[in-house]
């Protein structure tokens, strides 16, 4: 029988098929392969293997996520756009269980992008004490809020005002993306980068910010529809399984085909944070 590679959704689907049930047997090679004695003939490129991959991880962790997802009140329906792209820069370097502890106290003071706007450095300083990092998050917060006074209080609408704006950093304006402009764009931070790094290429970690190669695969992974369902469903599974210390290996519902799991065969290792 055969197959051409040309993205079409059944070829796509039988080959994730074989790689789910023969991937210990099923050998890549340009021309021929042979899976319990069957020969089928295939003409892909090289990133075969990786998109199964990425598609396996996408389903795997969606469904997860319907059945453990983390319930904070940035994720409700009820949750304004400010709401979700501030909270995004309070969890930065926090546990997500602190900023939820601490939501309601910042955003009964600063309530939306107005509120901001028109607080000063000293004021932001104060309330993100508790937090820690207080000056990194002071600072970041006021040069948001003078991006919205300089622009008469309205936010960027589009992706070149987003460049020309104060919102700084790959994580922050990938959040914008994402949140306000409704692009498919990863919430990419170390805790992303280190269960993709895990799960398809175990190695050294580098920066995100300099990782071109971890940068290009979370833009693929989330290419789908429930795009920002999937940034959450990776977080909580780096947060709850793929952590840093102590991974639950054992109970990984990636770990059939996860690398880190191949090579390390249950004998994890920690990571650095």
């Amino acid at each position: 029988m055969r197959y051409l590679w040309d993205n079409s959704c059944m070829v796509k689907r039988f080959c994730q098929w074989l790689y789910e049930e023969w991937s210990e047997n099923f050998i890549f090679v340009c021309q021929e392969e042979m899976v319990k004695g069957t020969y089928v003939r295939f003409e892909y490129k090289l990133r075969f293997m990786r998109e199964v991959m990425v598609q396996y991880l996408q389903h795997r962790l969606l469904k997860w996520f319907d059945e453990n997802q983390r319930i904070f009140p940035w994720r409700e329906d009820r949750a304004t756009k400010y709401q979700q792209i501030v909270s995004e820069i309070l969890l930065q370097r926090t546990k997500a269980e602190t900023v939820a502890k601490y939501y309601d106290t910042f955003f009964s003071k600063f309530p939306d992008w107005n509120a901001l706007a028109n607080a000063s450095l000293e004021e932001l300083e104060e309330i993100m004490k508790p937090l820690g990092l207080y000056r990194h998050r002071a600072r970041r917060l006021y040069k948001l809020g003078e991006d919205i006074r300089r622009r008469g209080g309205k936010i960027p609408g589009n992706e070149n005002e987003l460049r020309d704006s104060g919102f700084i950093g790959l994580y922050v304006t990938n959040a914008f993306e994402l949140f306000i402009l409704r692009n498919r764009k990863p919430l990419l931070d170390v805790n992303m980068s280190r269960l993709l790094k895990r799960y398809f290429k175990p190695g050294d970690f580098i920066d995100v910010r300099h990782d071109k190669e971890i940068q290009e695969l979370a833009n693929d992974i989330i290419e789908v529809r429930r795009c920002k369902e999937l940034n959450w469903a990776i977080l909580d599974y780096a947060a709850l399984v793929c952590k840093t210390r102590n991974p639950l290996c054992g109970e990984c519902v990636l770990n059939k085909h996860c690398k880190y799991y191949e090579l390390s065969q249950g004998d994890v290792t920690e990571e650095p944070e």
